[in-house]
């Protein structure tokens, strides 16, 4: 009989957490062992299977503590219908390698639907930034203003990275997708299961070559873990920029999205943001707990790295998810304040570069004196309380620089400092729109990439309920 305090903190609640987030998974695995034991020839395998199907469409019992776990208690059921089909499902199985499929075939659902918020998140940033090609605005650099650039330039620069991260979470769906199934305890089975064909019926890409590793491994869940750090990480980032615009009044969320306040009526909080960046923060704090399961344990069959961790990356993919769902919603119809970002590069010093730029092509001189002119220029202006745009010819000609009036003024022209970044990558607008369009393609082959792995799991799945022949 267990002990009281192991049932209420240990045993009771895994059985809560496998009962409502592992069982599919658990019937998805017993059933793909059952038929393959069939295939090779095990007496009451094939009925075996037939009572899984049955089974997985009735109401799971409640937790009872004279049942282990989930496991014991679907065993107790079959053996309740047909003993001998009972102990036909037990051939050549553990709980070990159960285990770890199970776990595998949860990771990648979760992984999966990552993904497609992932995918969602950058849709939605193609679609902004499509509309904001032309909105000018100051990019800072060490918390200073440093120069022009577009919204569009920062939301597809980001995109970018989402990017990589969706391939991220590809690769890491490649190291997830192996069964350990047929590994047993640890060092396979005398009998003569066929391994491959149960990966097949679970959609696994291939078994885990070797059967020590198929049970002990951790890597895979460190490795959803990092997946999920790096790209939280990015996410929080862009919160911040977003939440000192919408501090400074160049970007509004929807109404939906925003709290007032009890006190000050004129108040408008982007909330949504905020939450935002506590579910990343929470999210990266769940894969250090991930993490720090694995570290410093031995390397085989133990509970840290395996139900004891589940819980930990449950939180992990539910605080990203809803990190990621919010930071769509605020970036899906935001009120932007284009002429105050337009008034912020007119009125600043972002567009000295180009000035520079212009007193090199015009002087003939190398960078590096022009850089020197602008600076004295600028010291000179700042010691008369003036500001950039006052800036005349006369001024330019005190220090031996001589610009046409026309070139002076596009060099002091945001617009013009953004049209003329037409490098590969830039964010001058006729670039800006084509590097979008590649953007647009990559983002579609990923969708049929995420799409293709999905509904071969669907399918997978549909077979193992039995609702199509194999």
């Amino acid at each position: 009989m267990w002990h009281d305090t192991y049932l209420r903190t240990v045993l009771q609640p895994d059985y809560a957490y496998a009962r409502e987030h592992l069982l599919p998974h658990l019937f998805d695995a017993l059933t793909a062992h059952a038929l393959m034991l069939d295939t090779r020839g095990v007496p009451h395998a094939g009925r075996a299977a037939a009572l899984l199907r049955a089974v997985r469409r009735e109401p799971f019992p409640p937790y009872d503590p004279q049942v282990e776990d989930v496991f014991f208690m679907v065993d107790r059921r079959l053996a309740g219908e047909d003993p001998e089909a009972a102990g036909a499902v037990r051939t050549a199985l553990s709980r070990n390698d159960l285990d770890m499929t199970v776990y595998r075939l949860s990771a990648r659902e979760r992984l999966l639907r990552a993904t497609r918020r992932l995918l969602a998140l950058r849709r939605t940033l193609l679609d902004l930034a499509g509309r904001e090609v032309d909105t000018v605005m100051v990019a800072y650099t060490h918390h200073q203003p440093a120069q022009p650039t577009t919204l569009a330039h920062y939301l597809a620069g980001l995109e970018n990275v989402l990017s990589r991260d969706t391939r991220r979470m590809f690769a890491a769906l490649g190291h997830v997708n192996l069964s350990p199934m047929g590994a047993v305890a640890l060092a396979g089975t005398s009998f003569p299961i066929d391994r491959g064909r149960t990966a097949e019926l679970l959609a696994f890409d291939r078994p885990v070559e070797n059967t020590y590793d198929a049970v002990s491994a951790s890597d895979w869940q460190v490795d959803l873990a990092t997946t999920v750090t790096v790209a939280a990480t990015t996410l929080s980032r862009a919160v911040h920029d977003l939440l000192l615009w919408a501090s400074r009044g160049l970007l509004t969320l929807e109404d939906g999205l925003v709290q007032g306040s009890s006190v000050m009526p004129q108040k408008r909080n982007p909330v949504a943001l905020e939450h935002a960046r506590t579910k990343f923060s929470k999210a990266i704090g769940m894969t250090q707990s991930v993490i720090l399961s694995a570290h410093n344990v031995p390397f085989g069959d133990i509970n840290d790295p395996g139900p004891d961790m589940q819980p930990s990356l449950h939180s992990m993919w539910q605080e990203f998810r809803e990190g990621v769902e919010l930071l769509t919603v605020a970036l899906t119809n935001p009120r932007i304040g284009r002429e105050a970002w337009r008034r912020e590069a007119e009125c600043g010093e972002s567009v000295v570069t180009e000035l520079a730029d212009a007193i090199v092509r015009h002087q003939g001189c190398g960078f590096r004196e022009a850089h020197g002119s602008v600076r004295a220029l600028l010291k000179e202006l700042h010691a008369e309380g003036r500001t950039l745009a006052s800036l005349t010819r006369h001024d330019l000609e005190g220090l031996g620089v001589a610009l046409p009036a026309g070139d002076l003024t596009a060099a002091l022209d945001p617009a013009a400092f953004i049209a003329r970044r037409t490098t590969f990558g830039g964010p001058a607008p006729a670039v800006m729109r084509e590097a979008l369009a590649a953007a647009r393609a990559r983002l579609e082959a990923d969708t049929l990439d995420h799409g293709h792995a999905r509904q071969r799991f669907a399918d997978a799945r549909t077979r193992l309920e039995g609702g199509t022949a194999w």
